[in-house]
């Protein structure tokens, strides 16, 4: 691994890029007992047009937020009480650039390491469970909605760009998300979720 030392900030940031592309950061911090790891996406709400192959596609806006929602569905399992068994508190949150999911424990760090990364790896969407996350995101949407500080920068963003995709909220909209079937989600995380991502 790369190290680089920041005096200013008394850090040093050991970095190394896989054989498959994905690229690992790892920041020691001696004398503490709490682990962190994030998994980073440049998947976020912007990214509403791409090109994966040979196709252009375009996108609802929102798809990031919801693919995050998605991303803690494993057949059968239920990936929140894994972590917690483990000790971990997992957690996720979108921009407008990327998707990051982390968790933060103070033992079974590999374990959950491997937990994040199996979680991310893969994907599993049911026509059942996509319809019942909407309405998750609608209820999300909506408490959005209601929060003035929430609506002021959203109108912001909207009057300050024309055309940009950062003009629509990062949850999308009531109307996008009826948009959202496990086809197009699978489509978004084999576009952005490969390690060299």
């Amino acid at each position: 691994m790369n190290r680089t030392y920041y005096p200013r900030l008394d850090e040093t940031v050991c970095r190394k890029v896989l054989p498959n592309g994905l690229t690992v950061l790892v920041v020691p911090k001696p004398g503490f007992t709490r682990k962190l790891a994030y998994f980073v996406t440049d998947f976020g709400a912007i990214h509403t047009d791409f090109t994966l192959g040979d196709t252009h596609w375009q996108v609802p806006a929102g798809i990031a937020h919801y693919l995050e929602h998605k991303m803690f569905d494993l057949p059968g399992r239920d990936v929140t009480a894994e972590f917690a068994a483990l000790g971990a508190i997992p957690n996720a949150f979108t921009s407008y650039d990327m998707t990051a999911y982390y968790f933060s424990t103070t033992e079974n760090f590999d374990d959950c390491l491997r937990l994040l990364l199996e979680l991310v790896s893969t994907p599993y969407f049911t026509e059942e469970s996509v319809e019942k996350e909407r309405g998750i995101i609608d209820q999300e949407i909506g408490m959005n909605l209601d929060a003035p500080d929430s609506q002021v920068f959203e109108n912001l963003m909207k009057s300050t760009f024309s055309r940009h995709p950062i003009r629509v909220p990062i949850l999308g909209t009531s109307e996008t998300i009826r948009e959202i079937a496990p086809e197009i989600l699978h489509l978004c995380h084999r576009a952005f979720y490969a390690p060299g991502n």
